[in-house]
């Protein structure tokens, strides 16, 4: 993969991990949206946050709501703004009261805007965070979210959150059973309302099948009572049931829903996981001009830095195909005309 509920969020990545989702900004009152790694790999100039999760390249986040959707970037931004002018005027106002009738409140008001403060730096460390990881970049990922796991005066959700970006630091650099750890330990400390909360277990799903802990990761799967509504999660899970179905070697899909993933695949910046999961998907059915054509549009994509490490399975697949195939990176003779 996907701030946390108004506060940033995320496949990221993670491995192929579902889109992991960042912090979020601090507000008064929990906001319902997160930031989400878009993974992709491109990007010069490339804003932190996209409008929508097709046109979402590397290194760029995408804000996600409650019910799984994407939201509009400029009106998280709003709501986020007079959250703070909000805070901002009770502080205030709180201090002036203070100051004229109980002077021994300043310092409670001074902790306070303080704390608030703090936040929402950390929460911006942990959207970095998220951005270095969906780049592949393990080592500043584990540098800016670490810290914020050590910040006691910061929320336990930003914390938790926090820790979720160190688990897939974990994961990249080869750590699947320490990331599969501190993504159950994080979870605990979430709210099953947060957006985050339900991405954990796509992402605790494929850190079990990298470890080929295949029954656990089928109950998990299972256990989500099927694909879910919103489309960032139903491509978690989507993902994550196809990465399974690579490792078991069993598809379970029918050809309608197969045809509705290439599509979805074929719209994305970052699709090439979910296209090279259909070639797979197509070649098991021995239709290899169709499995063909989702390789050669998957290679024109962004996807995981490292497949070996986010789908294992799935690499040593790309490796045999292409080896039994060898003229499947080719180019068609219409395509040089």
């Amino acid at each position: 993969m996907p701030e946390d509920d108004n506060r940033p969020r995320g496949r990221a990545a993670a491995p192929p991990l579902a889109p992991e989702p960042s912090a979020a900004r601090p507000e008064p009152s929990p906001a319902s949206t997160a930031l989400v790694p878009a993974r992709p790999d491109t990007a010069l100039a490339r804003p932190m946050i996209a409008r929508d999760l097709d046109k979402a390249g590397k290194g760029q986040l995408v804000y996600v709501g409650r019910d799984g959707e994407v939201k509009d970037p400029a009106g998280v931004r709003s709501r986020q703004v007079l959250a703070y002018v909000t805070f901002g005027a009770i502080t205030a106002a709180g201090v002036a009261l203070a100051a004229t009738s109980f002077p021994l409140l300043i310092p409670f008001y001074a902790v306070l805007g303080g704390r608030f403060f703090g936040t929402v730096r950390a929460v911006g460390q942990v959207n970095q965070a998220s951005v270095a990881l969906s780049n592949g970049d393990a080592a500043t990922g584990r540098a800016l979210a670490e810290p914020v796991t050590r910040a006691w005066w910061t929320p336990g959700r930003v914390r938790a959150l926090a820790s979720m970006r160190v688990a897939i630091a974990d994961a990249l650099e080869g750590h699947p059973e320490r990331a599969l750890d501190r993504v159950r330990a994080a979870r605990a400390r979430l709210s099953p309302r947060l957006i985050q909360f339900q991405f954990s277990f796509y992402t605790e799903c494929n850190l079990l099948i990298v470890l080929g802990r295949l029954k656990e990761a089928r109950s998990i799967l299972e256990l989500r009572g099927g694909v879910p509504q919103g489309e960032v999660l139903k491509l978690s899970y989507w993902l994550a049931q196809m990465h399974l179905g690579v490792a078991e070697n069993k598809l379970e899909i029918d050809e309608s829903e197969l045809h509705d993933r290439m599509r979805k695949g074929l719209s994305m910046t970052a699709g090439r996981d979910l296209l090279l999961l259909c070639a797979w998907a197509h070649a098991r059915r021995g239709d290899h001009d169709d499995a063909r054509f989702a390789w050669r549009e998957a290679m024109q994509r962004e996807g995981s830095q490292r497949l070996d490490i986010a789908m294992p399975t799935l690499a040593a697949w790309v490796t045999e195909y292409r080896a039994a195939h060898p003229t499947i990176d080719d180019p068609d003779p219409d395509d040089e005309l």
